[in-house]
């Protein structure tokens, strides 16, 4: 979860950087795929008819703002741009990263126990 929380921030630098790395269609059809699960699943968690709608729309954008930036940084990792990144930057955020990581998981754990 650590590393993907890494490639995650490498993808925001990367858009900073160079802009959006995924062709405009494809984000929009990734949003579209997402928006429709996000709005079933808000149904048929007992949402009404526009707060399921709300709902959808926020969780979808959520999720399509992740995958892209995954992308991102998985293309800005192979191009080169992880070798201006000095190592102890790195080995700085790695061991943030595992101690957000584990404490999000235990949250997380914690939280569905009672669902």
């Amino acid at each position: 979860m650590s590393i993907t929380i890494i490639i995650i921030a490498m993808g925001i630098i990367s858009l900073f950087e160079n802009g959006i790395s995924l062709p405009t269609s494809v984000v929009l059809l990734i949003f579209a795929i997402l928006f429709t699960v996000c709005t079933v699943f808000f149904q048929h968690r007992g949402a009404e008819y526009p707060w399921s709608l709300v709902g959808g729309a926020a969780g979808s954008l959520v999720i399509t703002f992740v995958i892209s930036s995954i992308i991102g940084g998985l293309i800005f990792i192979t191009s080169g741009g992880l070798s201006s990144i000095p190592i102890n930057t790195l080995l700085y955020s790695m061991s943030v990263c595992m101690i957000v990581s584990m404490i999000s998981l235990n949250l997380a754990s914690y939280k569905l126990q009672y669902i």
